[in-house]
């Protein structure tokens, strides 16, 4: 696979792009489904044209509440946007410091399972530093495995 020569700007309100290709999403306490369905759709748009390894940081610690139909919607985006995840996801490191949190990512999961390296840590600097390893370890445009792993940490 030919790596982009730039990065491709991601512009989300609860996407930081500081660390690219490293991406933090902080999601917030609670949002409407038309806010979830926009940022899903701000991914898709940007996974057309972003051919490079990337790794993700997901911060869910604030998170109190994800209906179904919120659930619903990020499973069905994991579905659209799983062909840029198993070319070029090569880990996402989900901060999920509670059963609560655990408990969503378990639900999206079942609804839709990674094909891609994941990995759950309670602190940021855990979730950084395995993503930054993530990104390190893969040679460029080696795609990622498809078999997600899980952590107690």
């Amino acid at each position: 696979m030919k790596e982009a020569k730039e990065l491709v700007q991601l512009l989300h309100p609860w996407i930081d792009g500081t660390r690219a290709p490293l991406y933090a999403i902080q999601f917030p306490q609670q949002a409407a489904d038309e806010e979830v369905a926009s940022f899903c759709q701000v991914r898709e748009r940007w996974a057309v044209t972003a051919k490079y390894k990337v790794a993700w940081v997901v911060d869910l610690a604030g998170v109190i509440q994800a209906p179904a139909t919120q659930r619903r919607i990020f499973s069905d985006h994991l579905q659209r946007f799983e062909p840029h995840d198993v070319a070029y996801n090569q880990g996402s490191a989900l901060i999920a410091p509670n059963a609560f949190v655990r408990g969503i990512i378990t639900a999206v999961f079942w609804l839709k399972a990674p094909r891609f390296p994941s990995e759950c840590f309670t602190t940021q600097p855990e979730a950084l530093a395995w993503a930054s390893a993530q990104l390190a370890a893969r040679p460029s445009g080696v795609p990622s495995s498809s078999k997600p792993s899980s952590s107690k940490r």
